[in-house]
């Protein structure tokens, strides 16, 4: 099977890949797939129209997402690898940069991916098709090393600020971040070993808890302190509160062991 028919089958394929020996300005263009330039030397930007400069060096990529219209320039001169796949849906939606790893494997991959993709015999189709899953999978664990934790932790630390307003959606928080939904809550699960909504979920009855151990001293009524942890019905919170602690409310400031609960992390 050629690389003409596996182009039409919905799975990621390499459908080019080329080499650029020294160049120092490649022209306003766009293309219809995604495109992963390595940079082997020397350095340069990357102007996307609409969107900000990337600055890379020797052992970085720039992945670029289609119909992006862009340039690249550089003072000194530039080499690099660059592709274009068919049928990719990575998780970001914009230009990323990515760093190659201190062996260089990407680079080693890509080097080899070339070679057979040039091959005039094209039953070589099943290697290529195996190279793009194997680069394709490289650039994401590369990314999420680059890019989770930045994101984690801003979407943490919009939680902890905003957990007590009833009108707090998640939706609204992942809209922010030119990552999609899934790729979030699978990084947030990974880095936090819960998902977002669960983060959420345990930071207001985490509050709570706090509010019901002062009680006597703060004299809230337990609807007041569910709307004081982002709730706007009481019953609900109360279904909340016993899912994550295993007791009720009410129950929680009437236990003799109410001083041996803890935290919810």
């Amino acid at each position: 099977m050629g690389l003409q028919k596996l182009k039409g089958f919905n799975m990621p394929i390499i459908n080019y890949i080329g080499r650029n020996m020294k160049t120092y300005d490649v022209s306003v263009h766009q293309h219809d797939y995604w495109e992963i330039i390595y940079c082997t030397n020397g350095n340069g930007t990357i102007k996307i129209k609409g969107g900000p400069d990337i600055q890379y060096a020797k052992n970085q990529v720039v992945i670029i997402p289609p119909k992006t219209v862009h340039s690249n320039t550089s003072q000194n001169g530039f080499k690099n690898i660059h592709m274009t796949v068919a049928n990719w849906n990575p998780a970001f939606k914009n230009a990323v940069l990515i760093n190659d790893n201190e062996k260089c494997d990407l680079f080693s991959i890509l080097n080899m991916c070339l070679r057979y993709f040039n091959l005039e015999d094209m039953g070589h189709s099943d290697i290529i098709m195996s190279f793009t899953e194997l680069i394709l999978s490289m650039l994401m664990a590369f990314s999420d090393s680059i890019q989770a934790s930045h994101h984690i932790e801003a979407i943490a630390n919009i939680i902890l600020e905003n957990f007590s307003d009833p009108q707090f959606d998640l939706e609204d928080v992942y809209s922010q971040f030119d990552l999609s939904k899934d790729y979030i809550r699978r990084q947030f699960i990974k880095e936090k070993g819960i998902s977002p909504l669960q983060f959420l979920s345990n930071t207001r009855i985490n509050f709570a808890q706090k509010l019901l151990l002062s009680k006597d001293v703060n004299n809230y009524k337990i609807y007041e302190i569910a709307e004081m942890c982002g709730f706007t019905d009481q019953l609900y919170f109360s279904r909340v509160f016993k899912k994550i602690t295993g007791v009720s409310p009410k129950e929680f400031t009437e236990s003799p062991k109410i001083q041996n609960y803890n935290s919810i992390d």
